[in-house]
């Protein structure tokens, strides 16, 4: 008599095999419009704000993960990038000069009633320029030379652009192949530092209370009415979120199959006490642009981050890109040159004083570089904090911010200096702290 294996080896082999399959396919599929979203997304905005070829963005910015699977059209009549995956999940991305590339999710591209106009009108302030001054600093020149230097090929750092200001001034840049001082490049999650800097001028305006403001936003009239301004600046809001993008997480779900990413933020429920647990949420930077949206007019609220921000620091190639709602996406989308990162980075050395302009509270900068609770010491208000682990020799007063793939904005004040270091990174590096350091003790010499 066969055992019962022998009998059904084979179809317990097949239903294994169809099993894993149909895992493997739904693994895939639930991701599709991330994919897509993601590829239409970048696409678009590398081509029509980054001013690069869509093969090199292809070669580069699409060999990782999933996204190498997608294809996309760009339409260059149109402004527009569609991507699918295997002719599935189409998602398309639309340009426009005030809101950058939107995917268009729910909404019709007949239907969307997106800004017109001219965008306000940025003053660009140069740099004062002193690389000739520090030209014989051969150290300084090696020290920004060996982090574009590629040791694993298979591992590429990826560095871009290297900026340096010491005093408020340039002293020292380097940039690789294809890019030079006029490159626009993403901040991903180094968006979330602007918008810290928009609320604290918001609430230097008096268009703000302040930090222990509550009930932010009318339609939250249970327990989260009592979130703070600070609570939310301090990622310890209590509102449930998942900050995954290998996965369907609240973060994808919003920045690529959501046309009002503030409302969706808007609608998450509570999930811990308020001001007790830290969660990494892109999330909550985007409840800070609807916070400012709710206390402006359109017109202001758009005109907001280049009249009082931007035109004041003089970074005139700044663009933060809309959702299809017209949302600022504080949490990710803002693009600039590498010169002009390092502006926004000595505002905040500068403790927030442009010439004799405070436009940012005093005290804000000290704020901003406070351990928020439960963060392990690792995050202040929409920047972060060198920990012992990652950054066990940079200076102790150092914060910063910090983007996906790399994107650096280091802020050091013992030493007066601001670092910028912006790439495409897509593997995880020590290098950042040797970075720091190297600078720092180039200039110390």
């Amino acid at each position: 008599m066969k055992s019962f294996w022998s009998k059904y080896r084979k179809k317990i082999i097949l239903s294994v095999i169809t099993l894993l399959l149909l895992i493997g396919v739904r693994y895939v599929y639930v991701r599709l419009p991330l994919i897509t979203g993601y590829a239409a997304k970048d696409m678009c905005s590398c081509v029509f704000i980054g001013d690069r070829e869509q093969e090199g963005v292809a070669q580069n910015e699409f060999q990782f993960s999933l996204i190498k699977y997608a294809s996309y059209e760009v339409d260059k009549k149109s402004k527009s990038v569609t991507a699918t995956v295997f002719g599935m999940a189409l998602k398309t991305a639309y340009f426009t000069p005030k809101n950058g590339c939107v995917i268009l999710n729910e909404t019709e591209r007949k239907d969307w009633n997106y800004p017109k106009g001219e965008m306000y009108a940025v003053r660009d302030l140069p740099l004062e320029d002193l690389k000739l001054d520090f030209a014989n600093n051969q150290k300084l020149e090696r020290a920004l030379k060996k982090h574009f230097k590629e040791p694993n090929p298979d591992e590429p750092f990826g560095t871009r652009a290297i900026v340096v200001l010491k005093g408020g001034k340039l002293i020292g840049e380097h940039y690789a192949e294809g890019f030079d001082e006029n490159s626009k490049h993403i901040g991903w999650s180094m968006t979330k530092s602007i918008f810290n800097a928009l609320i604290g001028i918001a609430i230097q305006q008096e268009k703000l209370e302040g930090l222990n403001q509550t009930h932010l936003f009318p339609e939250w009239k249970d327990e989260r009415k009592n979130i703070s301004l600070q609570n939310i600046l301090q990622m310890n809001s209590g509102l449930n979120w998942e900050e995954d993008y290998g996965s369907v997480s609240e973060a994808t779900t919003m920045l690529y199959d959501k046309d009002n990413m503030v409302d969706y933020v808007l609608n998450q429920p509570m999930e811990a006490e308020i001001g007790k647990h830290w969660e990494y949420s892109s999330g909550s930077s985007n409840l800070l642009s609807g916070i400012l949206r709710d206390r402006m007019s359109d017109e202001e609220y758009f005109n907001f981050p280049y009249k009082y921000l931007f035109d004041k620091i003089g970074a005139s190639s700044f663009i933060i890109e809309t959702d299809a709602s017209n949302n600022f996406v504080a949490s990710s989308y803002a693009w600039a040159t590498a010169r002009d990162w390092a502006k926004f980075g000595q505002l905040f050395l500068d403790k927030g004083v442009v010439g004799n302009e405070q436009i940012l509270p005093t005290g804000w900068c000290e704020f901003t570089a406070k351990i928020a609770h439960d963060s392990k010491g690792e995050y202040g208000a929409q920047f972060w904090l060198p920990t012992n682990k990652d950054y066990p020799d940079s200076p102790k007063d150092m914060y910063f911010a910090d983007g996906f793939q790399g994107q650096r904005v280091f802020i050091i004040p013992s030493e007066d200096l601001v670092i910028v270091r912006l790439g495409l990174t897509r593997f995880e590096h020590p290098e950042y702290d040797r970075l720091v350091m190297d600078i720092v003790e180039a200039l110390r010499e």
